[in-house]
């Protein structure tokens, strides 16, 4: 039987004249981007390109938004309120949106990057603070997650839907956490192909420690600062062609 799943790829993460050289061609193999907002990388200029960029490829565009943390890439915690979460998300949507709205087309979803996407995905306060300023923004963004424990309290405060999303190129702690890097390191793109199938077909992954997790999602991540990242993602491309998987992005899902 085929299947369908969105391929998303966090991307726009250079700064001035530093750039990540397979954004270009990342864009040819996923459906979803998630844009850097300028906290953890990225700035107006390459957020500006890269917006018009993926409007161009009629990609599905969202705002990636994390902790101000440049020189750490955004994977350092930080102790922040709730408001203080609220508003460097709605700070770093608005950004996006704008960008998205001169290219003529909109956002489709909110994601946290990093630390700030670890919080997020363990901390009901967190998560409440960013669905709070996604709604703000646009109720009708989803915002992307590690899982949905947090759904049924978006959708029903804020009407903001919650998408869990799996990682094949990342480890996952026994817990179901995710195990952050700081520099991404590269994984064999063929191992990362037969972890995406994995997570598609049987709705599972292996833990760092061997054990069989549990995963549900509509939408996987590639990572773009990943040395190999494009060669990766042609390899989970042809896997999913062996394996009669489709990959379309969600608005075309829902």
């Amino acid at each position: 039987m085929s299947a369908h799943i969105d391929l998303n790829c966090d991307i726009g993460e250079g700064f001035g004249r530093w750039q990540m050289p397979a954004d270009a061609e990342l864009m040819e193999l996923v459906s979803t981007v998630n844009i850097a907002a300028g906290f953890h990388a990225g700035d107006p200029s390459t957020l500006r390109a890269t917006v018009d960029r993926a409007a161009g490829h009629g990609l599905d565009i969202g705002a990636h938004v994390a902790l101000p943390d440049l020189i750490g890439f955004g994977r350092r915690r930080m102790d922040l309120s709730p408001q203080e979460a609220y508003d460097i998300s709605l700070y770093q949507i608005g950004a996006v949106a704008g960008f998205a709205r001169a290219a003529g087309t909109t956002l489709t979803h909110v994601k946290p990057h990093g630390a700030l996407y670890m919080m997020a995905s363990a901390d009901r306060a967190v998560a409440d603070a960013i669905a709070r300023a996604t709604a703000a923004v646009d109720s009708s963004l989803r915002l992307f997650l590690l899982d949905a424990r947090f759904a049924d309290h978006a959708l029903g405060t804020y009407g903001i839907h919650i998408e869990p999303e799996g990682f094949p190129d990342l480890a996952y702690a026994p817990d179901g956490q995710l195990m952050l890097e700081r520099t991404k390191a590269p994984r064999p793109p063929e191992q990362v192909a037969d972890r995406a199938v994995r997570m598609v077909t049987a709705n599972v992954v292996d833990a760092s420690d061997g054990s069989v997790l549990p995963v549900r999602t509509r939408t996987l991540c590639l990572h773009s600062d990943a040395p190999n990242a494009a060669a990766t993602a042609r390899a989970v491309l042809d896997a999913f062609a062996a394996h009669d998987i489709t990959v379309r992005p969600l608005s075309s899902l829902t």
